[in-house]
């Protein structure tokens, strides 16, 4: 069998990935060699480059975009998430990259200068300016409580919050917990549709989270690196749960008009049925969709091809009609 990967490149692959899963990655700049970011920027990176894009999709069918001109990009990394946000808003004018590894951050820096040269590339300062879209991705299991404290200290100054994390459970509820902290300075964006508590901290919810599921690209897997890596690693490349939150500093108007709820993970599908975690501001609740009842609906659910921001029309606990945001017809 034809291998597309050394064997130093497999071993510090295998180093990477048994940091991250036993939760030790946060414990010191674990960086050493330039050629380790730059495999870890094309491999585990690069899927979270594929969450990012999932997120960056939502908000531009629920039309948000920063009004913030300069970005932090905060445990950059190699900076894979400065770079998607710079590459989804071209109106932003500058990016500022902040890690624990000096050697991370000057990769993030080449790279972002090489893609977007019409960007102002700097390090991070201990006060924001006003006009910030502080940006986050898989930081928030390296982060002792202190530090994590000290993290919504610097988010309170942003104008604007997009946090992405991986899909367990643990990270999820973290990030709910971050919600609450701020939800008295920020207007929550995405996922929630709603500025009340979060309906996951009932008691009967504690075995919930909140996380969706991002698409991989089709073309990985007619790619025979990306399936060699897969085979190597052990990892499902179909596979991508993240969790998210999207902030902003209140307006007149909310980000997403009353009524609408949002889809918990995946429908669970059953004989002629799916059951749909749904969060609204009443709360969480699991909704039955039957076939018969809203065939295009149960469909485009199944299929994962309906957006996850729908007006459910409900009768005794199931979904008979749907609107999908902002005024689609109803799909029936």
């Amino acid at each position: 069998m034809i291998k597309y990967w050394t064997c130093p490149e497999l071993a510090a692959l295998r180093r990477m990935r048994e940091r991250f899963l036993a939760g030790t990655a946060g414990a010191q700049d674990y960086w050493r060699l330039p050629e380790d970011i730059a495999l870890y920027d094309r491999t585990f990176a690069e899927r979270i480059g594929w969450k990012w894009d999932a997120v960056l999709a939502e908000l531009t069918a629920r039309a948000w975009q920063p009004q913030s001109r300069h970005v932090l990009d905060w445990g950059c990394g190699s900076g894979v998430a400065g770079r998607r946000v710079l590459a989804q808003w071209p109106h932003l004018a500058s990016l500022a990259l902040h890690d624990r590894s000096p050697l991370a951050v000057r990769y993030a820096a080449e790279k972002a200068r090489a893609d977007f040269p019409q960007v102002s590339i700097r390090g991070a300062e201990p006060t924001l300016p006003p006009d910030t879209l502080l940006v986050l991705s898989h930081v928030i299991s390296e982060l002792p409580e202190r530090e994590l404290a000290q993290l919504l200290d610097l988010a309170r100054q942003a104008r604007e919050i997009v946090w992405v994390e991986a899909g367990t459970h643990a990270d999820s509820r973290r990030l709910v917990a971050v919600r609450e902290s701020l939800r008295a300075e920020f207007a929550a964006v995405a996922p929630c549709t709603h500025q009340r508590a979060c309906g996951l901290l009932t008691a009967g919810n504690a075995r919930h989270w909140c996380h969706h599921f991002a698409a991989a690209p089709s073309t990985i897997f007619q790619d025979a690196r990306w399936m060699d890596f897969g085979r190597e690693l052990g990892i499902d490349l179909r596979s991508l749960p993240y969790s998210f939150l999207v902030l902003e500093r209140p307006r007149a108007t909310p980000p997403t008009p009353a009524g609408f709820s949002h889809v918990i993970g995946e429908p669970r599908e059953g004989k002629g049925h799916l059951k749909v975690l749904s969060c609204h501001a009443d709360g969480v609740a699991e909704l039955i969709l039957q076939k018969r009842d809203a065939p295009a609906l149960y469909r485009a659910l199944r299929k994962g091809e309906a957006t996850p921001v729908q007006r459910w029309q409900v009768v005794e606990g199931k979904i008979v009609a749907a609107t999908e945001f902002p005024d689609s017809d109803p799909a029936a």
